[in-house]
């Protein structure tokens, strides 16, 4: 009897880089191959309960989850990314290594190969030094991982100190083709008050990329070679096995770490044929109590039918959505949700352009679905994504702040009446799709380097 491969899976403890991995671990599943997928506690109990209604999955001895404890206080705030940041670099290798070793001892199907974000990059290192195939899933751009690959020379050559501040205004291009990016954006988050802890943040993933992609077999993104080509070529070892959507397509869950509400579908359904407006921000991107008025306010100028994912802590106060007028704009034309499952919404024939935060997810499935994009980026490799989709895909526009850092009312309504006014965008987002559907196909160049990701694995 032929032996199952079995890949241990450990992914980063964020929805942006749990549900990427989730779609590549029930891929690898089709393919025949056991996968143990390995997350801190928190949020494996958070997975554990949206898998809930998907009883068969619960049935498939082939995924199995593993948690880790995450050694935090019953106080600690579980959503304070520095504290896993922490915890990860000091005792999570340990874990690992003793589950590893563990299953090995046990007869049960050794570890063929370990598939870790490569911003573990210390899960690379210690799997190397343990003889197993291992391979970095970059859950972001190639664009993005080329900047991150680079940082260290820009360090070198004096252009940002080891703290990320940049001692001299420049603009970084690497390849033609690919945007280009100031220094002075790369490590911010657009002028917030925690902008030091978040670039403090980034370095440290920047300098476990570097390690990560140093001793990885392979590099797998989802992405295929028609959005990044220049990346592609710029990038060593790199497999695009992309766009990621088997999991929607065979009926598995995703990986959202919260309920998805599928209301907003049979509300869709009623809505006329690309008319709606999709507003979701991701899962960490927040307002402050002006930026969340001007958008509501901006939802009742739009004055066509809308759905938003208000989802827990987007802002701290949600009195605004209360209001006669805008309770008005929601029975006429309006749908609110907490979660929403994105992929069915954007596939759905009622949209007319989403507004997004520009998470590669998020970035991928729309240009997946040939729907334009209205660009609003929060943090770190969003400003980047918002460059490919306005500049060099050009399948949406961006949202310009006023003097006052707020994205006003009248700048949405404009941008929203422009973007669905241009055939131009609607005709080049349509193409995209077209293309990301026959890489993914049979004989396409991202179903290709799945199999022979497969195959490397088994032989």
């Amino acid at each position: 009897m032929e032996k199952v491969p079995h890949v241990l899976v450990v992914s980063l403890p964020a929805q942006g880089h749990v549900m990427p991995l989730m779609e590549f671990s029930h891929q690898l599943v089709e393919y025949g191959v056991k996968v143990t997928f390995v997350n801190a506690e928190f949020i494996h109990q958070k997975l554990v309960f949206t898998l809930l209604d998907h009883k068969e999955d619960q049935k498939d001895r082939r995924i199995h989850l593993v948690s880790f404890s995450d050694e935090l206080d019953l106080n600690d705030d579980r959503t304070d990314s520095q504290k896993y940041v922490d915890f990860m670099s000091r005792d999570m290798e340990v874990h690992l290594e003793k589950l590893i070793k563990k299953i090995n001892e046990s007869g049960n199907e050794k570890i063929d190969c370990v598939v870790a974000d490569p911003n573990l990059g210390w899960g690379l290192e210690f799997t190397e030094k343990l003889g197993i195939k291992r391979a970095a899933f970059w859950p972001a751009s190639l664009g993005f991982l080329a900047f991150m690959l680079h940082v260290p020379k820009l360090v070198e050559a004096g252009d940002i100190d080891d703290k990320g501040y940049p001692l001299k205004e420049e603009v970084i291009r690497l390849p033609h083709s690919m945007p280009a990016m100031s220094n002075t954006d790369l490590l911010c988050s657009d002028g917030r008050s925690d902008d030091n802890t978040i670039r403090e943040m980034l370095l440290q993933y920047i300098q476990n990329v570097n390690k990560g992609a140093k001793v990885a077999n392979w590099i797998l993104c989802n992405s295929f070679r028609e959005l990044e080509p220049a990346s592609c070529d710029f990038i060593p070892n790199i497999l695009s096995i992309g766009p990621l959507l088997a999991s929607e397509q065979l009926g598995h869950p995703t990986g959202h770490l919260l309920p998805e509400d599928s209301t907003c579908i049979t509300w869709l359904d009623q809505q006329p044929v690309q008319s709606v407006v999709y507003f979701a921000f991701g899962s960490t991107t927040t307002f402050n109590q002006s930026q969340f008025n001007e958008l509501v306010h901006g939802l009742e100028l739009v004055n066509r039918p809308f759905l938003w994912v208000v989802r827990p802590g987007l802002t701290d106060e949600l009195s605004p959505l209360n209001s006669d007028s805008f309770k008005d704009t929601i029975a006429y034309h309006g749908k609110i949700v907490s979660w929403a499952p994105q992929r069915k919404v954007l596939a759905h024939p009622s949209i007319a352009c989403f507004v997004t935060h520009c998470g590669w997810n998020s970035t991928v499935d729309g240009v997946s679905m040939g729907v334009p994009l209205l660009c609003w980026p929060y943090l770190a490799d969003q400003f980047h994504n918002r460059n490919y989709i306005c500049d060099i895909w050009k399948v949406g526009l961006r949202l310009d702040k006023d003097e006052n850092g707020i994205i006003t009312r009248s700048e949405i309504k404009t941008k929203v009446q422009k973007l669905l006014g241009d055939e131009g965008i609607r005709s080049r987002a349509n193409n995209f799709k077209d293309m990301g559907k026959r890489s993914v196909s049979e004989g396409g160049l991202s179903s290709n380097n799945f199999k022979d990701f497969i195959n490397w694995i088994k032989f």
